[in-house]
């Protein structure tokens, strides 16, 4: 089996705690970390090579969250980005897909998205 190599960055000592002994229980994750909430979180990343940074926070629309969500991003396109707060009782995932630059492949791209107000035709099933 192989395992995934997650980094948890969390701002809240307490949540964090939880996640890890949630994480480390399942026998295909590697766990690294927790580790500080910072900007030195894209250091950390070039160093041990994680294959997704799941970032968790109180506040989900925290602007410098916000910004380091988007600096992972940037620098790491091959990463998905996962967030968790406290407040919602969800997970986002944040993944960057690079597409050929043709115009049949954009206008492909754009039919495949969701319309807002629609469920995905997985979920129209349910």
């Amino acid at each position: 089996m192989q395992k995934r190599r997650i980094l948890l960055a969390c701002s809240q000592h307490l949540f964090g705690e939880s996640l890890e002994k949630i994480l480390r229980s399942a026998q295909d994750i590697d766990l690294i970390g927790p580790c500080e909430l910072n900007d030195d979180i894209c250091g950390r990343i070039a160093e041990i090579h994680p294959d997704s940074v799941l970032v968790v926070d109180e506040d989900p629309q925290n602007d410098s969250l916000i910004h380091l969500t988007t600096l992972i991003m940037e620098r790491y396109p091959e990463l998905s980005v996962m967030r968790a707060d406290l407040t919602e009782n969800v997970v986002r995932v944040y993944s960057t897909h690079l597409l050929p630059a043709r115009g049949t492949d954009l206008l492909q791209t754009i039919r495949n998205l969701p319309v807002r107000g629609q469920k995905p035709a997985a979920d129209k099933d349910r």
